[in-house]
């Protein structure tokens, strides 16, 4: 029994000094990959002010922070902010850590973004300040940079928190303002077909051709959708709004 004992201490003693290791030992790699996978695919500038690797709070899972982030268009759109926030997090599975220097894509399996901006803009030609993605000449997959290091999207979770979004298109006189939202989808993004279960709430404002139909009205929006992600294909299937708790 005694011996029992002992075991389950060193293998306590050795996780415990293991999650205490782990951010030092893969903090830098993957900050390092997250660079480079942003500079291959993202026509933009990326900035953030601190990046951290967590394992207590998120355990079974690693978690990536990044603080106080944003992404600013260049041309056509230069200088505009298209998004900002206080947190983006990505977690992934602990053992997924050691594939940051074996050359295999990392999984992600949930993301996290809190008290977001994002600024949607489309010009009167028809331009759109979010079509930032490189051209590639490779066939699309779900990752981002190649599989020589990279990110893939193995999703099952993922929420906003308190952000704002902003969405004005010129070529037809549409402006869209949402406050204080809270979104979060629970589905299988690695599946081809599969159900994407959302909850959303905020508050709306809606203008088109200069008329306001929304002002700051309270909406609420649970929905069901499934996605088509080899044919680009979306279908909601069950869906209830509440506007104002109408």
């Amino acid at each position: 029994m005694k011996k029992i004992f002992k075991i389950v201490g060193i293998t306590l003693v050795v996780l415990i000094v293991a999650l205490i290791a782990a951010p030092f030992l893969f903090k830098s790699q993957l900050e390092d990959l997250l660079k480079r996978s942003i500079n291959e695919n993202i026509n933009a500038t990326v900035a953030w002010e601190d990046f951290d690797l967590t394992l207590f709070s998120s355990f079974p899972d690693a978690a990536v922070q990044v603080k106080n982030f944003s992404i600013v268009n260049k041309e056509p759109f230069a200088g505009d902010t298209l998004a900002s926030g206080e947190l983006l997090q990505l977690d992934m599975g602990v053992m997924q850590l050691f594939k940051t220097s074996s050359g295999n894509p990392i999984a992600l399996d949930a993301i996290k973004l809190n008290r977001a901006l994002i600024n949607i803009k489309v010009d009167s030609l028809g331009s759109a300040n979010y079509d930032i993605a490189k051209e590639s000449d490779t066939p699309e997959q779900d990752t981002i940079a190649d599989n020589s290091g990279s990110f893939k999207f193995d999703i099952q979770h993922y929420e906003l928190n308190d952000s704002r979004i902003n969405y004005l298109d010129e070529s037809t006189k549409t402006y869209l303002r949402l406050s204080e939202v809270n979104h979060e989808g629970t589905g299988d993004f690695s599946a081809a077909v599969s159900n994407l279960d959302t909850k959303t709430e905020a508050l709306a404002s809606f203008n088109f051709d200069g008329i306001n139909y929304l002002n700051n009205n309270n909406i609420k929006l649970d929905a069901l959708i499934e996605m088509n992600l080899s044919d680009q294909r979306y279908t909601f299937k069950e869906n209830e709004l509440l506007v104002n708790q109408l």
